[in-house]
């Protein structure tokens, strides 16, 4: 029988985090059957070992040599047989009533992406005291590019519709690389927003966040704005401008402009440039109103969106020394992995 669901939860060396996500996908799998693929990569000892010892037999238990969370993905991708797919990190949880209610308004749409709102909680303790946060509501969209450019949902709040995505991936405007390992999810947003996509939100607090002392991708910031802008930067290479790409280019533009907007004052002139470089490349319209609140426009009007810019950062930024996580020395050499 076609699993109605394929769960590709990636593991790297997460330790004991991944029994509360494993037992959320338990609870939310009533009803249907759901296929759960786990994508060792390369953890050390090998994680089926500590994975048995919770109690869990995943239907598909994939082992590869360390390549990094985008490249697990498309490994549990590839082997994924559900008609419908959820990468779900091993360190946060679902509801017990996302499964059924988004596969629910896949098949009756029908769509091939369905999304929800988000709450995260502290894991600890048992499984049965979690107490997940305030609800984080995310704004409805039934078009593509904004969901995956301006939404940007959470990685395991979409499900797609399997043939969807992988017409998506085998037709990618470029290809994953171990650069954009910290933001997986982001290359196949940028990917998938310029194609055609029905999409649908299910309201709710049904994509659950993993709060927790041990390391997380989020920890440094600046890893994960290097990554982004990396896809920015493939993005801007590779989608050609066509009637049916303008929308998604030009979000793109205004993504790149408001990152360049929220750094930090004294942040690498480099990365900087480079973002306005994107934004320069695949605007066609400066809409103001998408660059900025009312004080932003009012100095825009006289001096244009990057002087007004400028001085807003100078204005109300932070200086990057009270936000930075990584030394000039580390932040120089992700830089210098941009082609």
């Amino acid at each position: 029988m076609t699993p109605d669901l394929s769960v590709i939860i990636p593991v790297y060396n997460r330790g004991d985090f991944i029994r509360y996500t494993l037992e959320s996908v338990r609870r939310a799998s009533a009803g249907l059957v759901v296929e759960v693929v786990i994508v060792d990569d390369g953890s050390e000892p090998p994680a089926a070992a500590s994975i048995a010892a919770l109690g869990y037999k995943p239907e598909k238990m994939i082992r590869q040599t360390n390549q990094g969370l985008l490249f697990a993905r498309l490994a549990g991708l590839a082997a994924a047989t559900g008609r419908h797919v959820l990468f779900l990190d091993s360190d946060d949880l679902v509801s017990p009533e996302k499964f059924r209610l988004q596969v629910t308004a896949l098949d009756s749409g029908p769509a091939d992406v369905s999304y929800t709102d988000t709450v995260s909680c502290t894991l600890e303790g048992d499984f049965e005291k979690l107490v997940p946060g305030p609800l984080e509501c995310v704004p409805v969209t039934d078009d593509a590019a904004e969901l995956f450019i301006t939404v940007q949902p959470a990685p395991h709040s979409p499900i797609f519709r399997a043939d969807w995505l992988r017409q998506i991936v085998a037709s990618a405007f470029f290809p994953p690389s171990r650069l954009y390992n910290s933001v997986a999810e982001i290359w196949l947003y940028h990917n998938a927003a310029p194609r055609p996509g029905r999409i649908v939100k299910v309201a709710g607090a049904h994509t659950v966040i993993g709060r927790h002392p041990g390391p997380r991708l989020t920890d440094h910031w600046e890893k994960l704005g290097v990554a982004s802008l990396a896809v920015m930067e493939a993005f801007a290479r590779t989608c050609p401008a066509t009637p049916e790409t303008v929308v998604a280019r030009q979000l793109v533009a205004e993504k790149a402009f408001g990152s360049w907007r929220r750094l930090p004052r004294g942040f690498s002139p480099e990365f900087c440039a480079r973002q306005l470089a994107v934004w320069r490349q695949l605007s066609t319209g400066r809409r103001l109103d998408r660059l900025g609140g009312g004080q932003f426009q009012k100095i825009a009007r006289l001096l244009g969106p990057l002087t007004a810019g400028r001085i807003l950062r100078q204005w109300q930024g932070q200086p990057y020394a009270t936000c930075r996580t990584l030394t000039d020395t580390e932040l120089a050499r992700l830089l210098g992995q941009l082609p």
